[in-house]
């Protein structure tokens, strides 16, 4: 059985992509809908995915930096 695996840097710059894309879409629903409690849930949604990017690009940087 042969296991492909996968390059950590690609993986990281996937993820961001990613990551990235959601705290874009999270904000703009947020923006856009009517409803206080949901527009807020998307907000969260976004913060959220924003420290996980910013958390991925710590990393990159970090193994870029070795």
């Amino acid at each position: 059985m042969t296991v492909e695996t996968i390059d950590v840097k690609t993986a990281l710059k996937t993820t961001l992509a990613q990551k990235q894309e959601l705290v874009r879409d999270y904000q703009t629903f947020a923006e856009q809908i009517n409803d206080p409690e949901v527009s807020k849930m998307f907000r969260h949604f976004a913060e959220a995915e924003g420290l996980h990017a910013h958390q991925i690009k710590d990393k990159l940087d970090s193994i870029a930096g070795k």
